[in-house]
């Protein structure tokens, strides 16, 4: 058989396209495909030229920006000097990753697949543009593309006369995992003390101590809203800049997964040390994890144990469960035509990886180690807008912490928040931080119209911060519209704002939504203000940044101003020009 070479490279930003490529990488094989999966910026872009066959997966972030990890390989392929013809030989597959509430959606996927085109590769089939508002998630469009890759694939590279693909990967697992010497382990740290990212090399990274964690929300409020204050660190930030954390497992979850594991029988405890191999250098194992380990602390630290398992968990569970009828929903769940029933058992009551495992004692049972590590996702990191200018001494966010009602008796809870909520003074936090998709005018005069219900406040109060603490105060009219639910309950930072109203600097209007019969947003108090928006938008050339819930909020906010300075293309225009931004959360 000839030489089957499949690339394979991801840009993720929060591990998902990641996730993904493994996927493709690991269904290769069936195929009978050789190649490596890898972040396209540890991949030798100048190689690429010599490529046949490569499957690129990427995430949009923000305001269409490219993942962190894919920044040079993306810039190396902008060069003007590239010959149009550079990639004729190669036949290429984009698949992107999005959410079609944000203006840019897949963006960064389609300029990439634009541009392979441009330097003369060959699409074997249409970018794939997978939607995480879409009721089955990603694998509504990402299970069909992937059959269509290996259909396109097995018609221009045929498998050789008498070989058939495989019923499954010969890759069923990523590594190797074997129980090792707990000597291995420093004898001066208990297996709960193990920082596994301690030692992570991450661009603007460092550790810092949490110096205050407050409640800004009344006690009796139905939602606990924290500022957490961190000491202030050497790595800089600007206005709007983003911090990044990776949670840890409360210890509830934690003790939940070692109960499950000696209700089994497995032999496992916190204490079992692992080491986990690579069985294949096109899969190696991540830095973190190549030195032995305790379970206690993979389980806490690496491990999301509230994660809500996708179609691969179901099919690592059927693999050897010898209950034909668990077998037989769990194969169902992990096939394209069972995504419907999926998305119902897990994804609408939110349904947790530890819950599965409940629901599927005979799958849970037959589970190996290494099974475990394909089981499991990666605890992703989170992003928090940085609510203090670094003028002033202090590195701070704002969270919300989250916890509601689904149809299952135990309360959802968010991983992060929560973790966050937890942190006591003294506490040390590994931390880094990101650039802002916000892009502020160079002009300080140019006025800013800020827009930022809830939490959203976040990345203003730091623009704001900084601009009160210059040298040299701008002239410049800063406006915000803030909402929340009452002056009294959740008016976040509400003495900073007023002191600044107060001192001229900032015109503020404030919706509360619940102070009155009748409900008061944002949108209500933009459409009031036509002769003022009309003069900062219009006449004076300003900015409109929108930070918040990305659900209904940025359309109704949009709609407004359109109505208030009543000129829809004026709107339009400004968001080409990126005079109007949004930093939106789901």
């Amino acid at each position: 058989m000839m030489e089957r070479k499949l690339t394979i490279l991801y840009g993720s930003q929060s591990g998902t396209a990641q996730d993904l490529a493994e996927q493709i990488w690991r269904e290769s094989k069936m195929y009978f495909f050789r190649g490596n999966v890898l972040p396209m910026d540890e991949y030798d872009v100048s190689e690429l030229i010599g490529e046949r066959f490569v499957v690129c997966v990427c995430s949009t972030y923000g305001q269409g920006e490219e993942p962190d990890n894919m920044k040079r390989f993306w810039k190396f392929l902008l060069r003007k000097s590239l010959p149009n013809d550079s990639l004729q030989q190669v036949h290429f597959a984009v698949l992107g990753l999005g959410d079609s509430r944000y203006p840019k959606f897949n963006y960064v996927a389609k300029k990439l697949h634009k541009r392979l085109l441009q330097l003369g590769g060959s699409a074997l089939l249409p970018v794939g543009l997978c939607d995480d508002q879409h009721d089955l998630g990603y694998g509504a469009v990402f299970l069909p593309w992937i059959n269509q890759l290996w259909d396109e694939l097995g018609r221009i590279v045929p498998l050789s006369a008498g070989t058939h693909k495989l019923p499954e990967s010969p890759r069923e697992f990523r590594w190797q995992v074997d129980i090792a010497n707990e000597g291995h382990i420093t004898k001066d740290i208990s297996p709960d003390g193990i920082d596994l990212y301690a030692d992570v090399k991450m661009p603007n990274g460092f550790q810092t101590v949490v110096v205050e964690n407050r409640r800004t929300t009344a006690a009796e409020h139905f939602q606990d809203v924290r500022m957490i204050t961190f000491e202030k660190k050497a790595v800089p930030w600007c206005s709007g800049d983003v911090l990044y954390v990776r949670p840890h497992n409360s210890k509830e979850s934690v003790d939940q997964l070692f109960e499950i594991f000696h209700q089994h029988e497995f032999g496992l405890d916190k204490h079992t040390c692992v080491q986990v191999k690579a069985i294949d250098s096109e899969m190696p194992v991540p830095s973190i994890l190549q030195k032995p380990l305790p379970l206690a602390a993979i389980a806490e630290q690496y491990w999301d144990l509230t994660a809500i398992p996708r179609a691969r968990a179901f099919a690592v569970l059927a693999k050897n469960c010898s209950n034909e009828l668990e077998r037989e929903k769990l194969i169902e769940f992990s096939r394209y035509e069972g995504q419907e029933e999926l998305f119902a058992y897990a994804n609408r009551p939110r349904r947790t990886i530890l819950e599965v495992l409940l629901d599927f004692p005979h799958a849970t049972k037959s589970l190996t180690l290494e099974a475990l590590f394909e089981l499991f996702q990666p605890i992703k990191p989170r992003a928090f807008s940085i609510a203090s200018a670094m003028e002033s001494g202090k590195l701070q966010i704002l969270v919300a912490v989250i916890e509601y009602k689904t149809k299952l008796s135990v309360p959802r809870r968010g991983l992060c928040s929560h973790w966050l909520k937890d942190l006591q003074p003294g506490n040390m936090v590994n931390a880094w931080v990101r650039k802002s998709t916000f892009q502020l005018p160079a002009d300080n005069k140019t006025p800013l119209v800020m827009i930022g219900p809830g939490t959203g406040l976040a990345p203003f109060r730091g623009i704001l911060q900084e601009r009160e603490l210059s040298e040299t105060p701008t002239s410049a009219p800063l406006v915000l519209f803030f909402g929340c639910r009452s002056s009294t309950a959740d008016f976040h930072c509400e003495e900073d704002l007023k002191r600044m109203e107060q001192s001229g600097m900032l015109q503020l209007f404030c919706a509360f939504s619940r102070d009155q019969p009748e409900k008061v947003y944002v949108q209500h108090l933009i459409k009031k203000e036509g002769m003022l928006l009309k003069k900062l938008l219009i006449e004076n050339g300003g900015y409109v940044l929108v930070s918040g819930s990305s659900k209904n909020m940025p359309q109704a906010v949009k709609e407004a101003l359109i109505e208030a300075i009543g000129d829809a293309q004026h709107i339009e225009k400004m968001i080409q020009t990126n005079r109007y931004q949004e930093e939106t959360w789901a």
